[in-house]
């Protein structure tokens, strides 16, 4: 399994411009094969600051998934942000236990 986690600092914030490019993002990502959870989110300590959380069963599904159509009309959308921090980590673990 794949775990990416990650932040960005957004210049401008995290307006509903930007929170409306993740979810239609998160919509059709979530349908694809192989995604476990994938998430956007607004810190709600900082507004400056986007989370993201993503769960994929292999790096196969990862790798089919940023050859998306709609990642790459998220990454148009993310050209027009301002950012001045970017941290995006993954991990990869043999196992994966639903509650």
């Amino acid at each position: 399994m794949i775990v990416i986690s990650g932040l960005f600092r957004l210049d401008d914030g995290v307006t509903e411009e930007v929170l409306d490019a993740c979810r239609a993002v998160m919509e059709a990502t979530q349908s694809e094969e192989g995604c476990i959870d994938y998430v956007f989110s607004a810190d709600p300590l900082d507004d400056q600051v986007l989370r993201v959380f993503e769960m994929w069963e292999d790096q196969e599904s990862l790798d089919k998934h940023f050859i998306t159509p709609h990642v790459d009309i998220f990454r148009k959308a993310m050209g027009a942000w301002t950012m001045s921090e970017r941290e995006i980590k993954k991990f990869e673990t043999d196992t994966f236990d639903s509650m």
